[in-house]
């Protein structure tokens, strides 16, 4: 096995890092490796998927969006049922929540819109920057605002095919952090 670059950890991906060299405890990557080749249609989304972009953060779980619950599937072989939404990896016990339109109550076009622009690298499709804005703009947490200004102090964040997904007070707060972003980067 080839050993990681983690240099390349040390800041957000100039587009030469691999999803698998943005993650930083192994048990994750095997997890994420297995998931994908076990139920390869969702969606990478949550700290792997913001590590992806931005400097690597510690997390211990994986989270994948869904287009409904009706897409989430009963078994998963590698991986036994934790509860109503999550799975636990039988090797690292990792665990993998799992998100639908509906578990997070938000509007089914907006999880299409988030499948529409995924990417995917070593054969994972991830949340896009404007994508992951789009649904961490959905709660408003503390943590997701901080995700915000990182996406936005590295990438430019588009929303302008969004807008429709997006409630004004939604696109207010994405104008205020974009505001902490650019005195943060000055």
């Amino acid at each position: 096995m080839k050993m990681r670059d983690l240099i390349k950890m040390n800041g957000p991906n100039d587009g030469t890092r691999t999803l698998y060299e943005s993650i930083l405890p192994n048990e994750l990557v095997t997890a994420l490796r297995d998931w994908s080749k076990a139920v390869p249609e969702p969606v990478l989304i949550g700290g792997v998927a913001l590590s992806f972009y931005v400097r690597p953060r510690n997390t211990d779980d994986l989270d994948y969006l869904f287009i409904s619950e009706q897409d989430v599937p009963e078994e998963v072989s590698g991986f036994k049922k934790a509860r109503d939404h999550a799975f636990l990896h039988q090797k690292t016990h990792v665990e993998v929540e799992i998100l639908t339109p509906e578990f997070l109550k938000v509007d089914a076009a907006l999880v299409q819109k988030v499948y529409d622009t995924a990417r995917t690298d070593s054969g994972v499709k991830i949340a896009s920057p404007e994508g992951l804005v789009a649904l961490k703009v959905q709660r408003g947490f503390l943590q997701d605002k901080a995700d915000i200004v990182a996406l936005l102090k590295v990438t430019a964040i588009d929303l302008t095919e969004w807008s429709a997904l997006l409630t004004d007070e939604q696109k207010q707060m994405i104008d205020d952090l974009r505001t902490v972003a650019e005195k943060e980067e000055g």
